[in-house]
């Protein structure tokens, strides 16, 4: 299969899993244009990356690609797809191409942080001459990272009272999607635990109350990170711009059962997915928290801890890729 991925030009967590999911099946007949450098392993400026490059990037080896003559292979039909990554940073491309574009044959990503979908941003709207923009879900498949209530709410302008959001017409060409992760970083045996909760601790109020723990990145090295995930029993994670962040499934990866502040607020069409009471913890505060892994026997956090396990098995890359092609019929 012969897949096209446009990218914005650096680093975008979900444009790059879905890019290494299908990389990993098929192989050079899947172009990223331009070259996403940072997926390579000879990439080295790891310090401009999010999240010092951990996890997802520099996992896939330079091979040869055909990058010649892109655009007039789009007009000549050449891709079985074409994904459109970052569709808010990569439109002007999607507008040059837009006549050559066939339905059953592109899809567009959203990974923003943001629920404005694509072009309801109030950067968009607030000039006239972009409502004239050819709306891209009305064509389109469009995968939605953070499709929450407020995404309804800007798709008409936000006109409507919020109080009639859930009785107006679903967003048909919109379907969920979350990040993915690669299958060759998730452990293949449970590890032993000596600790109870990681070093690296994002929720200020538990932080306060770990002694060594740490708000920032706490490791230079990928290594020394998963490591102290390893030991750890329980990793700690909350929304942050978004709902979704690679460290849920770097914790879940490592053997490390997720302890998540608010899930329970969460939309049900918002990334991520999968999570419920059988493979993490919800929680509401840092007592609340110690309240409830108080209470788990030995045979309840194994059963937890194997949950988090089949959990990120089923958000690799590859299963996120091929969840794609399924939504769109391929």
């Amino acid at each position: 299969m012969k897949i096209l991925l446009l990218n914005r030009g650096f680093n975008d967590y979900l444009a790059d899993g879905v890019f290494h999911g299908f990389r990993t099946m098929f192989g050079s007949d899947v172009i990223d244009y331009p070259r996403c450098d940072w997926m390579y392993e000879d990439f080295s400026e790891v310090d401009k990356l999010h999240g010092k490059g951990f996890s997802l990037y520099r996992t896939l080896k330079s091979i040869k690609i055909d990058r010649y003559n892109i655009y007039e292979k789009v007009r000549n039909s050449y891709f079985d797809l074409i994904v459109f990554g970052s569709i808010h940073d990569t439109f002007g491309t999607y507008f040059q191409l837009f006549p050559y574009l066939k339905k059953n044959s592109v899809i567009f990503l959203d990974g923003n942080d943001h629920p404005a979908p694509f072009p309801f941003h109030g950067y968009f709207w607030r000039t006239f001459r972009n409502l004239c923009v050819p709306k891209v879900s009305n064509n389109f498949l469009y995968f939605k990272r953070e499709w929450t209530p407020e995404t309804t709410f800007y798709r008409y302008y936000k006109v409507m009272p919020k109080s009639i959001l859930n009785y107006l017409p679903n967003l048909a060409n919109y379907r969920k999607i979350n990040f993915g992760f690669p299958s060759e970083k998730i452990i293949k045996v449970l590890p032993k635990k000596s600790k109870l909760f990681n070093t690296h601790i994002v929720d200020p109020e538990v932080k306060q109350n770990i002694k060594g723990a740490s708000l920032d990145y706490a490791f230079a090295a990928e290594k020394d990170y998963y490591n102290d995930l390893k030991a750890s029993k329980f990793g700690i994670t909350t929304k942050k711009g978004g709902w979704d962040c690679m460290r849920h499934y770097e914790i879940a990866a490592n053997g490390t059962v997720p302890c998540f502040r608010d899930l329970d607020k969460k939309p049900d069409s918002c990334a991520p997915h999968g999570f419920d009471s059988t493979n993490s913890i919800t929680y509401s505060s840092y007592h609340d928290l110690l309240g409830k892994i108080s209470s788990i026997s030995d045979e309840e956090y194994a059963s937890l801890q194997s949950g988090a396990l089949k959990w990120i098995k089923g958000q690799t890359t590859v299963n996120i890729a091929k969840k794609i092609l399924k939504e769109q019929g391929i």
